[in-house]
């Protein structure tokens, strides 16, 4: 029980420090960020179990600190363990899942492992290198296809190993199969790379995409632009991004049971107790965001795909498996309590007594759901294309609050060539 209790300790320092990451990375303070996620590993907050975790925070903070490579590799190496880690949580079924969560190696939750090949495929934009982002757009259409037979195939293996035979381990389905941001991006790659009939299919995609994303939330659905512009390179030369908001975090719920038959006997008392995460969406700030080019044309940024909504709506699928997870491990602490108390009572009801306590207080103090996540991911995604003239083009990407006044803005300075054929300018208002 101490060793629970040290684990739980842990994973409250763990908590804090991601909710302190987030806080850096949401003022803009890269370079603070990068120092703090350092630090953090050194004192062993982030450890062996959380190695996903560092490495998606690590890609997001590389990314936007502009270290492309970096960030591809962190990014890279989340995908590997996330992959690993899945494999190894099927074949040892629901006897993992018996000690606290927090104790286990973290592997991903389904969309992280989707949004991670986002922002692979945006390093390699800027890096100029559109066959490597195209397979990161083609595996996250691939990942999207897969989240409902990923999910089930958990579930069920779950449901094998459950000796209980008690435990309805059924999930929800997924009602979104398509990445509008995948599409978006494939779409782009595919007709600057000259394959104009994968990019019109890819349009096709990312319309229906679109209209998925519009049943998850009425009036967010903010595509102003032409989007069939998009087969068509020659209508444009830069790839406008801006994301906003933050990513959905997790808050845990308690829930406590406890039964007594009235009768006087003690063996009769049973006290339950779980937790479990609950995901819950961030409000932006941001009604809209548009560009100001050289100070005299504006043009408002699509908004492309709603990460946040995406996120929820998938782990709205998973949710029951986390609640049998959690009623299963809580049930087998409280049964194991029971059973041992009542042999010592016959022998010694004191003693009986006292463990009975004590197993009524190692519920309490080792039950904590797991409410690690990806703390740096932006909510919302909004891209446009727009065509610069040759020379030095100043743009400013601005974030309009639900007043109509400019809460935040990026200003950058973009050479355009005769040679020049896509030129990603991205921002970021993490509020």
């Amino acid at each position: 029980m101490i060793g629970l209790v040290f684990t739980g300790c842990h994973s409250y320092l763990l908590d804090d420090a991601q909710f302190d990451l987030r806080d850096s990375f949401t003022a803009a303070d890269y370079q603070s960020s990068e120092e703090l996620l350092k630090k953090f590993k050194k004192k062993d907050i982030y450890r062996s179990k959380d190695q996903v975790l560092y490495n998606l925070e690590s890609g997001m903070i590389y990314h936007f600190s502009n270290k492309y490579d970096s960030s591809s590799f962190y990014l890279s190496n989340a995908e590997n363990e996330i992959d690993q880690n899945y494999t190894k949580s099927v074949s040892r079924g629901v006897g993992a899942f018996l000690t606290n969560d927090n104790k286990l190696v973290y592997d991903g939750e389904p969309y992280e492992d989707v949004y991670l090949n986002a922002f692979k495929a945006l390093n390699f934009i800027h890096l100029q290198d559109w066959d490597a982002a195209l397979v990161e757009t083609r595996r996250m259409t691939y990942k999207m296809t897969q989240l409902d037979i990923k999910i089930k195939g958990l579930a069920s293996s779950f449901a094998k190993s459950d000796s209980t035979g008690k435990t309805d381990w059924e999930t929800g389905d997924v009602n979104i199969q398509n990445s509008a941001m995948g599409h978006y991006l494939s779409t782009v790659l595919y007709a600057k790379a000259g394959d104009i009939d994968d990019a019109r299919i890819e349009r096709e995609k990312l319309e229906i995409a679109l209209k998925e994303q519009a049943n998850l939330s009425s009036g967010r659905n903010l595509v102003q632009s032409d989007l069939s512009k998009l087969q068509n390179p020659n209508t444009y030369n830069v790839l406008l991004a801006g994301f906003t908001g933050r990513a959905p975090y997790k808050v845990q719920e308690d829930a406590r049971v406890f039964m007594d038959d009235y009768d006087d006997e003690k063996d009769n008392e049973f006290y339950l107790k779980f937790s479990f995460p609950v995901l819950k969406t961030y409000h932006s700030e941001v009604n809209y965001v548009r560009a100001v080019v050289n100070d005299s044309i504006t043009t408002p940024l699509d908004l492309i795909e709603q990460m946040d909504k995406v996120s929820a709506e998938v782990y709205k699928a998973k949710q029951p498996i986390i609640y049998s997870r959690a009623l299963v491990r809580a049930s087998t602490k409280a049964v194991g309590t029971k059973l041992i108390s009542g042999a010592v009572r016959e022998k010694n009801e004191f003693l009986g007594d006292l463990l009975q306590i004590l197993g009524f207080i190692a519920q309490e103090t080792t039950e904590k759901a797991d409410l690690r996540s990806w703390q740096t991911m932006p909510g919302q995604s909004w891209m446009r294309t727009i065509k610069l003239p040759e020379g030095i083009n100043t743009v400013r990407i601005e974030y309009i609050g639900r007043n109509g006044r400019v809460r935040y803005f990026d200003e950058f300075e973009v050479t355009i060539t005769p040679n020049t054929e896509l030129e990603l300018v991205e921002s970021i208002y993490a509020n």
